[in-house]
């Protein structure tokens, strides 16, 4: 829990898109919500993405970072990613964010 008696988020991202440091990086990064995991089609670029933006690990698949427990919400920037991400299930948490 935060100072202002709010649970922080734990954030899982889905692709290593660029507009994901305007639309989720900062504003997680202000509020105090954790960036715990990323996973992207080209695992180089999911880590390169990882290590530039402080978040704490790389899952092997889109459906590994969906399915992980330590995932409160999903965001996924992907412009193709209601086509990724159907038939991914979060079995604990219905939390994913969709940019439209």
């Amino acid at each position: 829990m935060s100072e202002k008696g709010r649970e922080l988020l734990r954030i899982g991202v889905l692709g290593a898109a660029r507009i994901t440091e305007r639309s989720l990086i900062a504003p997680a990064r202000a509020t105090g919500h954790r960036l715990v995991a990323v996973a992207a089609r080209d695992r180089a670029r999911a880590e390169a993405f990882a290590t530039e933006h402080g978040v704490e690990r790389v899952a092997g698949s889109y459906a590994e970072l969906v399915a992980d427990p330590e995932v409160d919400v999903v965001y996924n920037p992907l412009v193709s990613g209601p086509t990724r991400v159907a038939g991914l299930r979060r079995p604990a948490n219905p939390g994913l964010l969709q940019r439209l």
